[in-house]
């Protein structure tokens, strides 16, 4: 899924894809894009030339933070019962595997194992780490279904158009506006909320969704604890990336709490 969107928007653009200077200036200069698209993009075509055997100097975008929609999971199941065959198993998947969409997109016949009631996530995107997700027996007989010998069985665009229909359709007919607030995504995020609540182990979340970065796993904390108006111990929590962060840290009454991680932070805390 990645590479067709670094395709079509750059290349329709009049950039050339094996000249990232062309491509650096293109995505520069378009106004309807957010930092945050535009950051995207970049990830995009970087994916894109690490395939080519390329390389280049990135632009940098900033993301803007927002804190992410979490809804019931009734109404997350609402929006499963309401979708078509494929689409349903596809929102099924990311229900039990909170995997990317476009990571859970790119799956095949040879990622899903019956036996061990597995998805291996070959093909992960944004930088996250591959990994095999256990998921139920019902999720394996449903994608045995509509899986075929081999190729891609998902095309995660046409899924997306279908949804937005869908969506729309089931907040109409149940009076609910905000089943329209649900994205792809939004089934990871909820998954990242509920492993936290069922685990209080932001660990083994970081390990379920594939973060390099613990820091983009942190957010489930809060959002659980706002969502189920959970006590937090007692303890903040910061992250230190070096020795200066480290030492103002525990001069601030911090304690060093875990090892080092891929991005060379550490975890340290104190009651509040």
């Amino acid at each position: 899924m990645r590479l067709k969107i670094s395709r079509r928007p750059l290349a329709a653009r009049g950039a050339n894809l094996y000249d990232p200077e062309t491509v650096k200036s293109l995505i520069a200069l378009q106004k309807t894009w957010c930092d945050g698209t535009k950051a995207n993009v970049v990830d995009t075509y970087t994916c894109f030339l690490q395939k080519e055997g390329l390389t280049w100097n990135p632009p940098r975008y900033k993301r803007q933070e927002k804190i992410p929609f979490i809804p019931s999971e009734a109404e997350l199941n609402l929006l499963i019962g309401a979708a078509g065959k494929k689409l349903g198993i596809f929102l099924q998947g990311l229900k039990e595997t909170g995997a990317d969409p476009g990571e859970f997109a790119a799956i095949m016949p040879k990622d899903v194992n019956k036996e061990t009631r597995t998805i291996t996530i070959n093909h992960p995107v944004k930088g996250h780490r591959p990994r095999i997700l256990t998921v139920s027996q019902g999720l394996i007989r449903r994608l045995e279904t509509v899986m075929k010998d081999e190729g891609r069985t998902f095309k995660a665009e046409q899924l997306r158009r279908a949804f937005l229909l869908k969506k729309k359709a089931a907040a109409r007919k149940l009076s609910n506006p905000r089943l329209k607030e649900v994205k792809f995504i939004t089934f990871r995020h909820w998954v990242g909320t509920m492993e936290y609540h069922r685990t209080k182990d932001i660990l083994h979340v970081q390990r379920l969704l594939g973060h390099k970065n613990i820091q983009n796993t942190l957010i489930y904390i809060d959002l659980e604890a706002k969502i189920f108006n959970s006590p937090n111990d007692g303890f903040i929590c910061r992250i230190a990336h070096n020795v200066g962060e480290a030492v103002s840290l525990v001069e601030s009454g911090f304690e060093y709490v875990t090892g080092e991680y891929d991005d060379g932070g550490k975890i340290f805390r104190k009651h509040e």
